[in-house]
């Protein structure tokens, strides 16, 4: 998965999403997107993970910024 993105990783995510909450597909097939879903969001996670240390390694002082303030 290092190929993807952050973006299509949730765009994917959220697709799979969608089909899962409409409950049309066989079991089978749910229990694969299950999965795949789980990869992908361990993945954003990660992603949004290593934005955030790229962040703080950034501030001067080394502490972590405010964003909402």
């Amino acid at each position: 998965m290092s190929q993807k993105t952050y973006e299509s990783a949730l765009k994917e995510l959220e697709e799979i999403v969608t089909k899962l909450e409409q409950g049309s597909i066989p079991l089978e097939e749910s229990m694969a997107l299950f999965t795949k879903a789980n990869e992908l969001a361990l993945y954003c996670r990660q992603c949004l993970e290593k934005a955030e240390q790229t962040i703080v390694q950034l501030n001067d002082d080394g502490t972590e910024a405010d964003f909402l303030a």
